[in-house]
């Protein structure tokens, strides 16, 4: 069967399925995890990679290209407008690695406003590149 986001040809298995009577999704497994994924963030595969393309390839703070063990990058979103896990994808900021999205991100936004004195990271909260890339999608 063939995935309809890859395109590629996979055996039945790696397809999960849609319902009880077996019927199997239109993606293979790991696309499938992808596109829920970015559903949850209100985003869509076109919009991820132009994001991911309009950060160079890398992390949006750190700047790493190689992702730990070969994960996809980190969805950053302002918490404060969309608590939990689903986002309305407005408040997306950017793709970044895990450290910087669970422990640099989190730790810093933590702190009260007169500690936050880490230029780098007030540059990007204060106009991260997902808000870029919309603005320039807008012209």
């Amino acid at each position: 069967m063939e995935c309809l986001e890859c395109g590629e040809l996979k055996e039945l298995d790696e397809f999960s399925v849609l319902n009880t009577a077996g019927v199997p999704r239109p993606y293979c497994k790991p696309c499938n995890a992808e596109v829920v994924r970015l559903r949850n963030y209100g985003l869509t595969r076109e919009f991820a990679d132009r994001l991911f393309q309009h950060q160079g390839g890398r992390c949006a703070i750190c700047k790493v290209v190689e992702f730990a063990r070969g994960r996809t990058p980190d969805v950053d979103h302002d918490h404060a407008c969309c608590p939990g896990r689903r986002s309305c994808g407005e408040c997306v900021r950017a793709l970044v690695c895990s450290k910087c999205n669970a422990y640099g991100l989190a730790w810093y936004e933590a702190l009260p406003a007169e500690l936050r004195t880490y230029g780098v990271l007030n540059d990007y909260l204060a106009d991260p590149p997902a808000r870029k890339l919309r603005r320039e999608l807008s012209r």
